[in-house]
C-alpha cells in the first residue's frame, strides 16, 4: 500500500456562487472520516453527492463519486490523482489549526495546504462540489477549481491570458478502478480544445482531436450548463464553441450531466435520471470520437489498432510485446535491436513485408514523390535507416517513417487507400538459419558418437569371443602342475640339459628378450634369467669334478 502523500493544488480559477451555500450541510471543525468504521463521507443534502473514503483497489482513496445506485461507484473527483492511494487504517479530519488533512501510519499530510485565510468550516453541495469556507463564509477552496477527469454540470474552467501554451483541464485515470493520472488530456488553448497523449508536447502534431474556437481571443471559459450544453464561451459570455446543444429538462426526474474523459482517450457526456433511492444508470449522450483506433496511445510504439471490443493491439512484423501481459504497451525489435545499419545488417539482403490500409503517424525522415508501389518497396530495402515505409495511392508519395512507428492503425476500408513496408530485422532469418544449423551438426555429431559406439561394442564382442574360442583365458595351475594340459598357454620351465639340448649346447641364441630370454620354435616360450643359466653350468662342472 502507497503511502499516503498529498500535493499543492493548483490556484483556484472560479468562483462559485454564493447561493450553493443554502443547498449545503455545513461541517465544523474538528470532525472527522474514516476508512473502516463509520462516517466514511460526507455527503450534499439530496444525497446524491458523497466526499470522502472509497475503495481503490486494495486500498481507498479520498475523492467524490455520484451515488448513482451502481454497484461500482461513479467517481467525479479524486484528491491527489498522482498518487491517491492512503493506508488502510487512515483517518480525514477538519482540524481545528485550519486544516483538512488525512492521517495513517506515521504519516499526516494535508490536503489542502496555502489558503488565503483559515479554514471555518466546510460543504458538500449537491452539484458535486466540495467547498470550504472562511469565518464570513466565503469560499477559499473548492474542488470544481481542480477537475481530474470529469466536468460537472455548473463546472466552469476559465484560461486567463498569461496561460499562453494553453491549460491542461481533464486527465484520464488508469482504469475504472485506478484513478491514478492516466494516458491522455483534454487541453484549452487559445486555438481551442485538444486531445492528445499526456507524455507529447503542445503542438498539434500531437492532437488527435481537435476544435477550434471561431474566434481568437484571450480569455475564456470552458462550461458545463445544468442542461448539458458543452461550450466555450468568451470573456462576455458569448458562446464561441459548441460542442453540445443540450437536452430538454425535466419537471418530474432531476437529471444530472458529467463529461468524463474515459480511460480510452475520448471525451464523453453522460446523463444520470435520478430516481427514486437514487437508482439511475448512466446514459450516454455524445462523445468526441467514434473510432477507438484514432486515439493517439491506443497502442504502444511499433504495434497498430485493429478496431473490436476491445481494440486489438497487434506488432508489426519482426517485432514482439515489450510486456504480453499489457498488450497495449508497445512492441521491440527482436533480439532488442532498435536499430538497422549495422555492418552485419547490410551485408544481408532484407526481407519487406506488405500491410495493406496500415497506417502509421506520418512522422518522415525522408519523402520520395512520384514514385510506384514497387520503387517504394525497393527504396526501403536499399536504404540501411529504413524500418518502414508508407506508400499512399493519393499522392504517389513514398514515406519513410521514423523510428520507433507511432499511433498504428488498420483501415477498416476495403478499398487498399496505402500500404506500409515493414522491413524484417533479417537477423530472425539468420537466427533460423544458424539455429538450423546448429540442429543439423548436433544431429550428425550425435549419429557418428551413436555409430561408433555401437561399433565399437561390436568389435569387442567379437574380439571377446574369438579370444574365448582360443581358450587363451583359461585359469593357469600351481607351479607344480606346469606340465599338464596348460602346457600350450602358459610358461613352462626346462632343465638344463633341455636347455643344452634344444641350443646345441647353448652354440645356438634362437631369440633374446629384456632378461636374456632364449626362445625356439619348437618349444613354448622360455624365460629364464642368464644367472640361472651359469648356476646350472658351475653345478655341473663341480658334479664332474668330483
Amino acid at each position: 500500500m502507497a503511502p499516503t502523500i498529498w500535493v499543492a493544488f493548483l490556484f483556484a480559477f472560479a468562483v462559485v456562487e454564493r447561493t450553493q451555500a443554502t443547498l449545503s450541510q455545513n461541517i465544523s471543525l474538528g470532525s472527522y472520516l474514516y476508512t473502516t468504521r463509520e462516517p466514511t463521507s460526507w455527503r450534499s443534502p439530496s444525497g446524491h453527492f458523497a466526499f470522502g473514503f472509497y475503495k481503490e483497489g486494495q486500498g481507498f482513496a479520498v475523492g467524490i463519486w455520484l451515488s448513482d445506485g451502481s454497484p461500482d461507484k461513479t467517481v467525479v473527483w479524486t484528491a491527489n490523482n498522482r498518487d491517491p492511494l492512503v493506508f488502510a487504517n487512515s483517518t480525514l479530519g477538519l482540524t481545528k489549526d485550519d486544516k483538512l488533512v488525512s492521517t495513517g501510519g506515521s504519516q499526516t499530510k494535508s490536503i489542502v495546504d496555502k489558503l488565503v485565510e483559515p479554514i471555518y468550516s466546510a460543504s458538500m453541495l449537491d452539484n458535486g462540489n466540495f467547498v470550504l469556507y472562511s469565518s464570513d463564509s466565503k469560499i477559499i477552496w473548492q474542488t470544481f477549481s481542480y477537475p481530474t477527469d470529469t466536468i460537472l454540470a455548473g463546472q466552469s474552467l476559465i484560461l486567463h491570458p498569461e496561460q499562453r501554451s494553453g491549460q491542461d483541464l481533464l486527465f484520464s485515470s488508469v482504469s475504472k478502478t485506478n484513478h491514478t493520472i492516466g494516458r491522455f488530456r483534454l487541453t484549452l488553448n487559445r486555438g481551442g480544445l485538444s486531445l492528445t497523449p499526456v507524455w507529447t508536447i503542445d503542438d498539434d502534431s500531437s492532437s488527435y482531436w481537435t476544435s477550434t474556437i471561431y474566434k481568437n481571443e484571450d480569455f475564456f471559459k470552458f462550461n458545463l450548463h445544468d442542461n448539458g450544453q458543452l461550450y466555450v464561451s468568451r470573456e462576455n459570455h458569448t458562446v464561441s464553441l459548441n460542442l453540445t446543444d443540450g437536452w430538454p429538462s425535466s419537471k418530474d426526474t432531476l437529471v444530472i450531466y458529467r463529461a468524463t474523459l474515459d480511460v480510452d482517450g475520448i471525451f464523453r457526456m453522460y446523463s444520470h435520471s435520478m430516481r427514486k433511492n437514487n437508482n439511475s444508470a448512466a446514459e450516454f449522450k455524445w462523445q468526441s470520437l467514434y473510432d477507438k483506433c484514432s486515439v493517439y496511445g491506443s497502442c504502444g510504439i511499433n504495434s497498430y489498432c485493429i478496431l473490436g471490443e476491445p481494440i486489438n493491439c497487434t506488432c508489426v512484423p519482426g517485432f514482439d510485446y515489450i510486456n504480453s501481459n499489457e498488450t497495449s504497451a508497445g512492441c521491440e525489435m527482436r533480439w532488442g535491436d532498435r536499430g538497422f545499419g549495422s555492418v552485419e545488417e547490410k551485408r544481408m539482403t532484407p526481407e519487406i513485408v506488405s500491410l495493406p490500409n496500415t497506417l502509421f503517424k506520418p512522422d518522415h525522415y525522408s519523402v520520395v514523390e512520384n514514385m510506384v508501389q514497387e520503387d517504394c518497396k525497393e527504396a526501403c530495402s536499399t536504404d540501411a535507416n529504413c524500418v518502414a515505409a508508407l506508400y499512399q495511392y493519393s499522392d504517389t508519395n513514398c514515406y519513410k517513417l521514423k523510428f520507433p512507428l507511432r499511433y498504428g492503425q488498420k483501415s477498416k476500408d476495403r478499398s487498399i487507400s496505402r500500404v506500409l513496408f515493414v522491413k524484417l530485422a533479417n537477423r530472425d532469418s539468420a537466427r533460423e538459419k544458424h539455429t538450423s544449423s546448429i540442429s543439423k551438426t548436433s544431429i550428425m555429431i550425435l549419429a557418428i558418437g551413436a555409430i561408433l559406439t555401437i561399433c565399437s561394442g561390436i568389435t569387442m564382442a567379437v574380439f571377446g569371443y574369438l579370444i574365448s574360442r582360443r581358450g587363451l583365458w583359461v585359469h593357469v595351475k600351481s607351479y607344480e602342475d606346469k606340465l599338464g594340459t596348460t602346457e600350450d598357454i602358459v610358461l613352462r620351465s626346462f632343465s638344463y640339459n633341455e636347455l643344452a639340448v634344444a641350443t646345441n649346447g647353448f652354440n645356438q641364441a634362437l631369440g633374446r628378450g629384456c632378461f636374456d630370454t632364449f626362445i625356439t620354435p619348437s618349444m613354448p616360450s622360455v624365460i629364464i634369467d642368464s644367472s640361472t643359466i651359469r648356476q646350472q653350468q658351475h653345478e655341473d662342472h663341480f658334479s664332474n669334478a668330483v
